[in-house]
């Protein structure tokens, strides 16, 4: 994966929750560090794919621990690293960020996030 421009080939949430195991099993997840201005920000890809949401946005996640949290969440138990993507964090708005809460639940990032402050 080179960069993170999306051409219209993304994995969604709802696809990696409901694949049947038999896809699990052959599908390949990784785990990219964003580094540079995001520095400690997560995307995973799936199959070359990247994960965004339904309407397309890039999720980004505050932290290894969101994103190991959301892959517990939707049962993937085998994953890899991925390389960084070329051109580093993309700051167009056009992604959602996902952390770990005072509760220990998955949420939103707080509008105090580095991530977001990028995008306003």
């Amino acid at each position: 994966m080179e960069s993170l421009r999306r051409d219209g080939r993304v994995a969604t949430w709802l696809e990696l929750a409901v694949a049947p195991e038999w896809r699990r099993q052959n599908c390949k997840v990784r785990i990219h560090s964003l580094g540079g201005k995001g520095g400690g920000c997560y995307a995973l890809s799936m199959d070359g794919r990247w994960l965004c949401t339904g309407d397309a946005r890039l999720t980004v996640f505050k932290g290894l621990d969101s994103a190991l949290r959301f892959l517990k969440v939707v049962r993937i138990e085998d994953f890899e690293p991925g390389s960084a993507p070329e051109g580093g964090l993309l700051t167009d708005g056009q992604h959602f960020c996902l952390c770990v809460g005072g509760d220990e639940h998955l949420s939103p990032c707080p509008a105090s996030c580095s991530l977001r402050r990028l995008n306003s």
